[in-house]
């Protein structure tokens, strides 16, 4: 069963700010600048049965405060800079704790996955031998 939880619009920006650390805008020739990650991460999380969009929320909760707990700073992850963002989450998934690590791969794998289920970026990838994207600023108004 689903369990239709909403992500509230603070909570919808968190793994937008995440992805754009793990995957910059301009990778794959720009077709990921069109992205609301926040938005399909909130998606999976109302779709999801309720014990997996506990994981989804936790895990980007855990994530979002790592600066407070493990530097000891009162910052979240979106006031770091971006090397610090990548930084970050790089200690988080060599953390001492597992479930840190499994909580920091989770969300990794998670955004990923969502990454992955864009057609566009597909085309980038060249999977399923999709036609190569077309460029942003070549779009046509029904593309």
């Amino acid at each position: 069963a689903r369990c239709g939880l909403t992500l509230a619009a603070c909570e919808r920006r968190r793994p937008a700010t995440i992805a754009r650390a793990l995957v910059p805008a301009g990778a794959l020739g720009g077709t990921l600048a069109g992205i609301d990650f926040g938005q399909r991460y909130a998606d999976e999380c109302a779709r999801s049965p309720w014990y997996a969009a506990l994981l989804f929320r936790a895990s980007l909760w855990l994530t979002w405060l790592a600066p407070c707990w493990l530097f000891e700073r009162p910052r979240t992850f979106g006031g770091l800079d971006a090397a610090a963002q990548v930084a970050l989450l790089e200690r988080l998934l060599k953390h001492d704790r597992y479930l840190v690590r499994m909580a920091g791969m989770f969300l990794k794998l998670a955004i990923c996955t969502l990454l992955l289920g864009d057609e566009a970026t597909l085309a980038g990838l060249g999977a399923y031998r999709l036609p190569p994207p077309v460029a942003l600023g070549k779009r046509s108004a029904s593309s």
